[in-house]
């Protein structure tokens, strides 16, 4: 006894068809959209000294992390600042010199409550832009 050819033809493609379905809710998704997400610190400030020591006088430097920023004069040299309690803080420093100064080198101190110091050198010359990180271990 022979199949007829119709029955021939479909037994092939009920595989095909069992998988069309979940097939067709994969490729028909929406497209996907990302929600923008702000982060928000968790947790209690820490209270820390920024300290800045320069080898020449500086128009301006400008210490900023998130949406925060910190501004010295050429007088100043320490602030007492808030940062969150996370194990690693980003600073972006921006500092400029006048005409005529050399090659000039400022360093970054953070003293926070209950933790080590963490310090970092910048290089520049009349003005420079540089991300820098502390972090600390558990």
């Amino acid at each position: 006894m022979t199949r007829s050819p119709l029955t021939a033809s479909l037994l092939p493609l009920l595989p095909l068809a069992a998988l069309g379905w979940p097939l067709s809710k994969i490729i028909n998704q929406q497209p996907y959209t990302q929600t923008k997400v702000e982060k928000v610190s968790s947790g209690p400030l820490l209270e820390a000294d920024l300290q800045i020591k320069a080898a020449h006088p500086f128009k301006k430097l400008e210490v900023s992390a998130g949406d925060t920023t910190w501004i010295f004069n050429a007088d100043e040299d320490i602030k007492t600042i808030s940062i969150p309690k996370e194990l690693e803080i980003v600073f972006t420093v921006t500092a400029s010199w006048p005409e005529d100064t050399p090659e000039s080198a400022i360093l970054v101190t953070l003293r926070p409550d209950s933790r080590p110091d963490r310090s970092h050198t910048l290089w520049g010359f009349l003005d420079i832009t540089e991300e820098i990180k502390f972090n600390w271990d558990r």
